[in-house]
């Protein structure tokens, strides 16, 4: 049975699985760090991100135990649904994000100040999408399994039949009123994050996908000599 399992993971070996799970690390490295700037740039997060930081406020815990915590029962629920969607990347986003977002946030409080002026904060959260979106886009690419957050469109899809952009910003514009009514930082990097991310990702997808090549390149797996025999 986990021999099964494995195969399944990592089809093309588990040094392929391991290198695309170290690029979906640091994917999720670099997304926490493009949040943490949009936070500081005070003009708005992405709709999952602004829902947390709120609720974390109201009850009055840590964002990154907030997270987690619900990004555990969402987990639940894709385990349920459609467990293939989990994987290393998952359990990347789901743990880290939180957490990344309080200490790169007192890390820059402690280095350097805050946006104080309308073009500096325009400036930060310009900074902060670009490495927002490449960051998620290397996640993606990397094809370790998908954000809870993530697995609810392809879930919803699957159930309604429904296509995936509408359900996707459909799920965004809940989450961002969700965000509004409980104090989450919600302004115009939310709406362009919930709307028009979209090609902005896909632009670090392609550019990041020579790097996937090179990556099931260097880590195929050995021909089976003997079940090619068969064909011959």
């Amino acid at each position: 049975m986990i021999k099964h399992f494995l195969a399944r993971l990592a089809p093309q070996g588990p040094k392929n699985y391991f290198w695309r799970s170290l690029m979906s690390f640091i994917g999720v490295t670099i997304q926490a760090i493009g949040a943490t700037l949009l936070l500081i740039a005070d003009l708005g997060m992405d709709p999952y991100s602004a829902t947390n930081v709120g609720l974390a406020k109201l009850f009055q815990i840590s964002l990154g135990t907030y997270q987690l915590s619900v990004n555990f029962v969402i987990l639940i629920f894709v385990f349920i649904m459609a467990r293939k969607l989990i994987g290393t990347g998952t359990i990347f986003n789901m743990v880290l994000i939180g957490y990344y977002i309080q200490l790169f946030n007192w890390l820059y409080k402690l280095i350097l100040p805050g946006p104080t002026t309308l073009i500096t904060k325009i400036l930060v959260a310009v900074i902060g999408l670009l490495i927002f979106t490449f960051g998620v886009a290397a996640y993606i690419t990397a094809d370790t399994g998908v954000a809870p957050y993530d697995a609810i469109t392809p879930i919803l899809v699957t159930l309604t039949h429904g296509k995936y952009r509408i359900i996707r910003i459909t799920q965004d514009v809940l989450f961002t009123l969700g965000a509004y009514f409980v104090g989450g930082p919600v302004g115009i990097v939310t709406i362009i994050v919930a709307f028009f991310t979209g090609p902005l990702i896909v632009f670090w997808d392609q550019r990041l996908q020579s790097l996937i090549n090179w990556i099931d390149l260097k880590t195929a797996l050995p021909i089976n000599n003997s079940s090619s025999e068969e064909y011959e």
